[in-house]
Protein backbone atom coordinates (compact mmCIF):
# COMPACT_ATOMS: atom_id res chain seq x y z
CA UNK A 1 0.00 0.00 0.00
CA UNK A 2 1.16 3.65 -0.92
CA UNK A 3 1.97 6.34 1.67
CA UNK A 4 -0.83 8.00 -0.63
CA UNK A 5 -3.64 5.29 -0.30
CA UNK A 6 -5.88 6.67 2.88
CA UNK A 7 -7.19 3.36 3.26
CA UNK A 8 -6.49 -0.37 2.15
CA UNK A 9 -7.88 -0.84 -1.58
CA UNK A 10 -8.87 -4.15 -0.40
CA UNK A 11 -9.75 -4.33 2.72
CA UNK A 12 -10.44 -0.66 3.50
CA UNK A 13 -8.79 -0.47 6.62
CA UNK A 14 -6.85 3.53 7.52
CA UNK A 15 -3.57 3.47 6.64
CA UNK A 16 -1.15 4.63 9.47
CA UNK A 17 1.38 6.11 7.14
CA UNK A 18 -1.30 8.09 4.76
CA UNK A 19 0.44 11.16 3.74
CA UNK A 20 -1.58 14.11 2.49
CA UNK A 21 0.16 15.23 -0.84
CA UNK A 22 -1.35 19.16 -0.27
CA UNK A 23 1.00 21.71 1.33
CA UNK A 24 -2.19 23.82 1.70
CA UNK A 25 -4.22 21.76 3.80
CA UNK A 26 -4.23 22.86 7.42
CA UNK A 27 -2.69 20.19 9.99
CA UNK A 28 -3.35 21.92 13.12
CA UNK A 29 -6.35 23.17 14.75
CA UNK A 30 -4.87 26.63 14.83
CA UNK A 31 -3.90 26.77 11.22
CA UNK A 32 -8.02 25.22 10.37
CA UNK A 33 -9.15 28.37 12.33
CA UNK A 34 -6.77 30.93 10.04
CA UNK A 35 -8.17 28.81 6.76
CA UNK A 36 -11.58 29.59 8.12
CA UNK A 37 -11.34 33.02 8.58
CA UNK A 38 -9.20 33.66 5.34
CA UNK A 39 -11.93 31.99 3.79
CA UNK A 40 -14.38 34.74 5.09
CA UNK A 41 -16.98 32.39 6.31
CA UNK A 42 -19.91 33.03 8.25
CA UNK A 43 -20.00 32.89 11.78
CA UNK A 44 -19.24 29.17 13.47
CA UNK A 45 -22.58 29.68 14.93
CA UNK A 46 -24.08 29.69 11.53
CA UNK A 47 -22.24 27.48 9.90
CA UNK A 48 -22.40 24.85 11.93
CA UNK A 49 -18.61 23.99 12.25
CA UNK A 50 -17.47 24.17 15.82
CA UNK A 51 -13.02 24.47 15.29
CA UNK A 52 -11.47 24.39 18.81
CA UNK A 53 -14.85 23.69 20.32
CA UNK A 54 -17.00 20.76 22.52
CA UNK A 55 -20.28 22.32 21.69
CA UNK A 56 -23.21 20.15 22.60
CA UNK A 57 -25.56 21.94 20.42
CA UNK A 58 -27.63 19.47 17.98
CA UNK A 59 -26.67 19.34 14.26
CA UNK A 60 -23.39 20.59 14.75
CA UNK A 61 -20.19 19.36 13.15
CA UNK A 62 -16.75 19.88 15.86
CA UNK A 63 -13.11 19.10 16.72
CA UNK A 64 -11.53 20.45 19.80
CA UNK A 65 -8.36 18.86 21.85
CA UNK A 66 -8.83 17.21 25.29
CA UNK A 67 -5.36 16.86 26.87
CA UNK A 68 -3.60 15.00 24.21
CA UNK A 69 -6.27 13.98 22.61
CA UNK A 70 -8.16 15.48 19.26
CA UNK A 71 -11.56 14.80 19.06
CA UNK A 72 -13.92 14.91 15.61
CA UNK A 73 -17.20 14.62 15.93
CA UNK A 74 -21.08 15.43 14.76
CA UNK A 75 -23.68 16.19 17.21
CA UNK A 76 -27.09 14.95 15.39
CA UNK A 77 -30.76 16.84 15.30
CA UNK A 78 -31.86 14.12 18.17
CA UNK A 79 -28.88 15.45 20.82
CA UNK A 80 -27.13 12.07 20.65
CA UNK A 81 -22.75 12.61 19.04
CA UNK A 82 -21.50 10.64 16.71
CA UNK A 83 -17.55 10.88 17.53
CA UNK A 84 -15.76 10.73 13.97
CA UNK A 85 -12.47 10.31 15.26
CA UNK A 86 -10.75 10.29 18.48
CA UNK A 87 -6.96 9.90 18.57
CA UNK A 88 -3.32 12.10 19.05
CA UNK A 89 -2.76 12.51 15.54
CA UNK A 90 -3.80 16.40 15.06
CA UNK A 91 -3.55 16.46 11.48
CA UNK A 92 -5.63 13.62 10.83
CA UNK A 93 -8.38 14.51 13.56
CA UNK A 94 -7.92 18.32 11.52
CA UNK A 95 -7.97 16.64 7.77
CA UNK A 96 -11.30 14.97 8.76
CA UNK A 97 -12.86 18.24 9.48
CA UNK A 98 -11.67 19.82 7.33
CA UNK A 99 -12.43 17.25 3.96
CA UNK A 100 -16.02 17.80 5.39
CA UNK A 101 -16.14 21.56 5.26
CA UNK A 102 -14.90 21.10 2.29
CA UNK A 103 -17.56 19.02 0.89
CA UNK A 104 -20.44 21.18 2.73
CA UNK A 105 -19.09 24.43 1.19
CA UNK A 106 -19.26 22.80 -2.50
CA UNK A 107 -22.73 21.94 -1.88
CA UNK A 108 -23.69 25.24 -0.53
CA UNK A 109 -22.54 27.04 -3.63
CA UNK A 110 -23.78 24.19 -6.03
CA UNK A 111 -27.59 25.28 -4.03
CA UNK A 112 -26.73 28.40 -3.92
CA UNK A 113 -26.34 28.97 -8.50
CA UNK A 114 -29.28 26.73 -8.37
CA UNK A 115 -31.18 28.62 -6.44
CA UNK A 116 -29.96 31.94 -8.49
CA UNK A 117 -30.89 30.27 -11.80
CA UNK A 118 -34.60 29.29 -9.97
CA UNK A 119 -35.12 32.66 -8.65
CA UNK A 120 -34.89 31.31 -4.91
CA UNK A 121 -33.47 32.74 -2.22
CA UNK A 122 -30.95 31.02 0.08
CA UNK A 123 -29.38 30.96 3.22
CA UNK A 124 -25.70 31.07 4.51
CA UNK A 125 -26.21 27.98 6.81
CA UNK A 126 -23.74 25.11 6.05
CA UNK A 127 -25.77 22.24 7.34
CA UNK A 128 -23.89 19.33 9.10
Amino acid sequence: MSDTDENCPHCGAKNPHFKRQSNNTPKTIEELKKWYEDHNLPPQSVTRFFIGVNTKEPKAFGIYQDGDLFIVYKNKADGSRAVRYEGKDEAYAVHELYQKLKERIAEQKSNNHKNKKSGSSSNDSIDP
